[in-house]
């Protein structure tokens, strides 16, 4: 029997939201994937987008602030739901946007990583409003 502890779901989306506020608040010249990879499966799935690394280009391009805040973590082993509060900052006008937010999450605690992603907005009519503004 192993005596080694695992991290806990919360561990997991703790370091993938410490990478993510790095990554997304780097100029574009400086913007290193590595950190959010670390904790990503390499097959990680984001539901509503076709790749995470695209994804993550894409928003760090229109916001220099992603930021999950307050994380509440229930958890059931490797299935964990997250009730936060959003907070994005549009590069070009720093205009601020903040809303609740909750994601389905699926982790692997074995391998420390997070294995896919569900997230759900509270106010997609909001949240398109500001992405328009932000092209």
């Amino acid at each position: 029997m192993s005596t080694d502890i695992l991290p806990t779901a919360a561990d997991i989306l703790n370091r993938f939201y410490e990478a993510e506020r790095i990554y997304m608040s780097a100029p574009l010249t400086e913007r290193d994937f590595s950190g959010m990879a670390a904790t990503l499966a390499s097959d990680v799935k984001l539901i509503h987008s076709p790749g995470f690394l695209k994804w993550a280009k894409e928003m760090s391009g229109y916001f220099d602030i992603v930021d999950v805040q307050n994380p509440q973590v229930l958890q059931n082993g490797d299935l964990v739901v997250v009730v936060s509060n959003l907070k994005l900052r549009v590069r070009k006008s720093q205009q601020e946007w903040e809303n609740p937010f909750t994601q389905v999450v699926k982790v692997d605690r074995q391998r420390g990583v997070i294995t896919e992603i569900r997230p759900f907005y509270w106010d997609l009519k909001g949240l398109n409003a500001v992405l328009k503004q932000s092209a």
